[in-house]
């Protein structure tokens, strides 16, 4: 197995994982939130609804790594979006970081460490890239 297949494999079946959780309950998205990011949340019905909604993105990004992750060369273009992905929301972390804190009590550190952890998947992701041809 290459890099690349596993990287994408790993962050797909985690993804899809968590989506799936996330739809089924919003008591068990607030508990991922609190176990992976230490957040603090009130579940409410329109979090629990609202958790659907990312649930089903999180879903479809899972379901786009593991197509990369069954033929990374065919789907090279799909890592760009991917990378892209990432790149957003490291910055959504980075610029609404005093929301992220009033919302859900995620601090600095938190955030750190979760941009860390997802800039290190997005450049292994393109140093793993295969290339055109």
């Amino acid at each position: 197995m290459t890099p690349i297949k596993f990287i994408a494999g790993l962050v797909g079946i985690y993804h899809i994982t968590i989506g799936i959780l996330g739809t089924l309950s919003g008591n068990i998205a607030a508990e991922i939130g609190r176990m992976l990011f230490q957040a603090q949340i009130d579940v409410t019905p329109q979090f629990s609804y609202m958790a659907k909604y990312l649930g089903a993105y999180v879903i479809a990004f899972g379901t786009m790594m593991l197509v990369i992750a069954k033929d990374p060369v065919k789907y090279r273009g799909l890592i760009d979006v991917a990378v892209l992905l990432i790149a957003i929301r490291v910055l959504d972390r980075i610029i609404f970081a005093s929301e992220l804190k009033a919302a859900f009590g995620i601090g600095f550190t938190q955030s750190i460490i979760t941009i860390s952890v997802i800039s290190i998947v997005g450049l292994l992701l393109l140093i793993f890239k295969p290339k055109a041809g």
